[in-house]
């Protein structure tokens, strides 16, 4: 997985998350707080793999609610991994 993927699945994610109207203000601020750290975690470093432990937690929280949300969180996580 490349940083242009990940690139790709943070657009993606963006815009599911602006066409969810019903997520709750924490849900959302936790969320944006992993995204904003993103840019400055070096792939494989210990930010890096806290990022993608905190979107699998949302991913989770989202499950239910939010599924496209929650699969759009997902895949980053996944891409993450990947990295």
């Amino acid at each position: 997985m490349d940083q242009q993927r990940l690139q790709a699945l943070l657009l993606e994610l963006d815009r599911e998350l602006k066409a969810t109207r019903s997520l709750d203000a924490q849900s959302q601020e936790l969320l944006q707080q992993v995204l904003a750290d993103l840019p400055a975690a070096p792939a494989g470093s210990t930010s890096h793999r806290s990022a993608e432990s905190r979107l699998r937690e949302l991913m989770l929280r989202f499950e239910a609610e939010h599924p496209q949300l929650s699969g759009a969180v997902g895949q980053v996580a996944d891409a993450l991994g990947k990295l």
